[in-house]
């Protein structure tokens, strides 16, 4: 008993870690799925994420810099780049590589919907007006605000310059995506793995996880579609001037 009792103490010193393998484990093993095929995708999925992942680090710093958030020990390997430990660089993969599998597996399995993808301009704008009230009532609280502030000029612009239909499909695989991210963020907070001053968000919180989470995750999902859309296009572009060429 005593064995077993120090083995999972062992694994709960490795929680965050756990919980990104956990994260990715089954979309991983079901890329190879002959209908989706996610892995004939890795080409636009890896450097949309390090684009992503590279931005999200970088804030990821300033916040526990300005001691928004902070991350405890015990849950932790021990590595480090600057203050972030490497489960939350990991997590900037893991995360999007999962939620841009649900995405695919959507588009694949439901097949593409013409009324459906329309309605993507109500649910941007929905989503559009929602933050930038949060960001009006609470600007002066930094994890809502700055995360506000960036959703808002993201939505926006896909709104009024970019008006790309793949926004239906985003905000429902957004919608899926939430169920897992209860799982895990509700892990996080409550362990609690990532600690929040309360007096940089609203203080409400779902269960235990922060509502600015949502917001936080539905930026990271987003700058992750919008560039593995636009490195699709550019590869398909660069697919028709070849063969132009060829011809």
């Amino acid at each position: 008993m005593a064995q077993l009792l120090d083995t999972i103490n062992r694994l709960m010193n490795n929680l965050y870690l756990w919980l990104n393998i956990g994260t990715v484990l089954f979309p991983v093993l079901l890329s190879f799925d002959k209908k989706v095929a996610f892995y004939k995708n890795y080409k636009y999925l890896f450097p949309a994420a390090l684009i992503t992942g590279t931005f999200f680090l970088i804030w990821d710093q300033w916040f526990t810099d300005m001691n928004v958030w902070g991350f405890n020990s015990i849950h932790l390997v021990g590595y480090f780049i600057g203050d972030i430990p490497i489960e939350e660089v990991m997590f900037f993969v893991t995360v999007p590589y999962a939620c841009l599998f649900i995405y695919e597996c959507l588009i694949a399995y439901i097949g593409r919907s013409e009324v459906f993808e329309k309605l993507y301009r109500w649910f941007t704008l929905l989503a559009f007006g929602i933050t930038v009230s949060m960001l009006y009532w609470f600007n002066d609280r930094l994890y809502t605000g700055i995360t506000c502030l960036i959703l808002s000029f993201m939505l926006g612009t896909h709104l009024v310059i970019i008006k790309r239909r793949y926004m239906s499909w985003f905000f429902f695989a957004f919608a899926i995506s939430i169920i897992p991210m209860f799982i895990v963020n509700g892990i996080l907070t409550s362990k609690p793995v990532v600690v929040y001053n309360n007096l940089e968000t609203m203080n409400i919180r779902i269960g235990t996880i922060p509502v600015e989470d949502f917001f936080y995750n539905m930026t990271l999902l987003l700058m992750n579609i919008g560039l593995y859309e636009w490195f699709k296009r550019l590869d398909l572009r660069n697919q028709l001037r070849h063969r132009k060429q060829s011809s």
